[in-house]
């Protein structure tokens, strides 16, 4: 995420004149408590680019802090989660990350608001990772490795999901995104850029269920004005996945918000996902794009007439007005597609339909509208208007109002 740096000075180093005088103290031999240190001291020097060591360093000189909030007024009308409509903190996240030594760097990722549920998603971390860059395999070889809470690496949308980075207020009807606990090693083969991962593959945080891991691997290429990838996931046994979709969860139909169908007598489900992704640069007066993605997944229930498979796509054109203004439209659909086997899919955050209608969707559909404004690389204003669709199986029972229109603005805003 290109946003732009902050170095914590005066603040955190007024937070942390305690913590340096208590280490000058144990650093004193008059104290009895005196660690010699010397040998492990770097004296003043300069990198090639004529940058200092990392050890030579003052400590502030190694932090960066930086982050983003967006606010704005949103409105679902009676059927959707914001019925009444009003103003809210959307998104705000503080990110925090400190060089501690060449090419080894510490992430923090703290979400102080969370897609606007404040009374239910409390300040907590996102990403949390040990980051090594750089680390030669080989002749000519070098690749990247994080170790700890990760982003899962499936499909592109986890790349543009802050309001920072999606130029609309709503994210596609699939959205797959997540993060779980685990180790990623990325690097280039020639023109190729690609990404591997092993996670837990459950929802809880730094908890196992099982031996059974979640595998990722991801490849991409630019390709003159295009960029393509290609993504592939399987997510192992357990009782909710870490990676989502639409809203949802792998998890057995019917473990929760109930279905028509009835419940699977599992208690653990497996899944294997794929997408495809493109995006084509516009040659305009002002520039602009059209992205799309295609994907499908099926998840595996030891009771076979609980098995599930999940298709999904989304097209996004955007152009440039102006140097500041644009115009975008996305619509995208995810379903099973089978009138007679539903599941649970969300419209996270503001269609609700997983309390609505619990397993018993056949498709989700969101279309969306929308009008940006950047004044500046680091605000940006939306107006978003769109319209999300739900279609039930033919088993269903309960009450389908079917559409569920969205009006929102808002305001994000990088430091």
């Amino acid at each position: 995420m290109n946003w732009g740096n902050m170095k914590a000075s005066v603040i955190a180093a007024m937070c942390l004149v305690p913590i340096v005088v208590v280490a000058q103290e144990a650093n004193d031999p008059a104290q009895g408590n005196f660690v010699d240190l010397s040998d492990s001291a770097v004296a003043p020097q300069s990198g090639d680019d004529g940058s200092s060591h990392v050890l030579s360093n003052a400590w502030w000189q190694n932090l960066d802090i930086y982050g983003f909030a967006a606010a704005g007024y949103y409105d679902t009308g009676t059927d959707g989660t914001r019925q009444y409509g009003g103003f809210e903190i959307k998104e705000a996240t503080l990110f925090i990350e400190t060089t501690v030594w060449e090419n080894a760097a510490v992430f923090f990722e703290l979400q102080t608001n969370r897609l606007g549920k404040d009374d239910q998603l409390f300040t907590r971390t996102g990403e949390v990772y040990l980051h090594f860059r750089d680390l030669p395999i080989g002749n000519n070889f070098a690749v990247g490795v994080k170790l700890g809470r990760i982003d899962i690496p499936f499909g592109e949308e986890y790349l543009w999901q802050d309001a920072v980075d999606n130029p609309l207020i709503t994210n596609s009807a699939a959205y797959p995104y997540g993060w779980d606990e685990g180790v990623l090693v990325y690097g280039n083969v020639g023109d190729w850029q690609w990404i591997a991962a092993i996670t837990d593959g459950t929802d809880a945080r730094s908890s196992e269920e099982n031996s059974d891991k979640a595998l990722n691997l991801k490849v991409g290429r630019q390709i003159g004005v295009a960029h393509v990838s290609v993504s592939a996931m399987r997510n192992g046994d357990g009782t909710k996945s870490a990676i989502e979709f639409g809203g949802s969860h792998f998890q057995p139909v019917g473990a929760s918000h109930g279905s028509s169908l009835g419940a699977s007598p599992s208690t653990q489900v497996g899944a294997s996902l794929y997408q495809v992704d493109a995006k084509l640069d516009l040659d305009t007066a002002y520039s602009g794009y059209v992205a799309v993605a295609a994907g499908f997944a099926d998840q595996s229930d030891s009771a076979p007439g609980f098995d599930r498979d999940f298709r999904w796509f989304s097209i996004e054109p955007m152009l440039r007005l102006t140097t500041k203004a644009y115009v975008i439209a996305r619509f995208s659909e995810i379903g099973t597609q089978d009138s007679l086997a539903g599941y649970h899919f969300d419209g996270k955050t503001f269609a609700g339909g997983n309390s609505t209608f619990g397993y018993d969707v056949k498709s989700f559909r969101r279309l969306a509208i929308g009008l940006g404004w950047q004044p500046n690389p680091r605000v940006v204003a939306k107006l978003e208007v769109g319209r999300d669709r739900f279609d039930l199986i033919a088993a269903s029972t309960v009450p389908n109002p079917g559409r569920r229109n969205f009006v929102g603005f808002e305001v994000a805003a990088s430091f």
